[in-house]
């Protein structure tokens, strides 16, 4: 078997595995991916002070990673395969792999609509610009859909998670944002790189369904605590509508 667990929560399929080995097995399922895929990061040096923060010398360095991480060009593919004939797709990066990004994506049959942008306000210091953005490949497969927010900027501003459990936590409301805008309710949201369960947890504020893979043990258990708030959250606020 290609994953170790597989927990339904709600609307939510939560599995625990490597996803080039699973996604295989959801192809053609998905309306749309949002993800931030695991990529390697640089700390632009091993001089002290170069980074501050979760990449501050004595946290991370040039001599490691800080996750396992997969090549561009190895998950391009299953997620183009794993999506209905007519998606959009949402794939996160820094700006140093921003090109491999593109190259392992728009080789694998996707097409450009986009790139967007996060604004962290708060930037990490570098030796070379501090890194205070990034960004979003916005692709599409088969025919190009209008987004259903056509007022939507290309820039959202907002800071770093405060109660993150997860070193690349992004905004849930980022993740909201391109879930809402690039399909309807009770379509289906894929994750194959679901961290702490972010892009879940949007997609239960939006009312849509979700398919999150993860590898990390670690990251798997609080992505599921995660979803189980958020589904309780959404319910209870359904109940009280009524």
């Amino acid at each position: 078997m290609p994953f170790e667990r597989d927990i339904t929560i709600g609307g939510c399929r939560l599995i625990q595995g490597d996803a080039r080995a699973v996604l295989p097995l959801l192809e053609g399922q998905a309306d749309l991916c949002v993800t931030d895929p695991p990529y390697a990061l640089s700390s632009g040096g091993s001089r002290p002070g170069a980074m501050g923060g979760k990449f501050s010398s004595d946290v991370y360095d040039n001599s490691g990673l800080l996750m396992d991480v997969v090549g561009w060009h190895e998950i391009g593919g299953p997620i183009y395969r794993a999506l209905k004939p007519d998606a959009d797709c949402y794939v996160m990066s820094d700006d140093s792999n921003l090109f491999a990004a593109h190259g392992g994506f728009i080789g694998a049959g996707f097409k450009f609509h986009a790139l967007l942008t996060w604004d962290k306000i708060v930037p990490n210091r570098t030796r070379y610009y501090m890194k205070d953005s990034e960004f979003t490949l916005f692709l599409w497969k088969g025919r190009a859909v209008d987004i259903n927010h056509g007022g939507s900027k290309r820039v959202w501003r907002e800071h770093r998670p405060a109660d993150a459990v997860h070193n690349t936590q992004k905004p849930v409301a980022l993740m909201q944002l391109y879930i809402e805008n690039s399909s309807l309710r009770n379509q289906l949201v894929l994750d194959p790189f679901m961290g702490s369960g972010t892009t879940l947890v949007a997609a239960v504020q939006a009312g849509r369904r979700a398919i999150g893979i993860e590898k990390s043990p670690k990251h798997f258990e609080a992505a599921c605590a995660r979803v189980r708030a958020a589904v309780a959250s959404h319910e209870l606020q359904e109940e009280q509508a009524i």
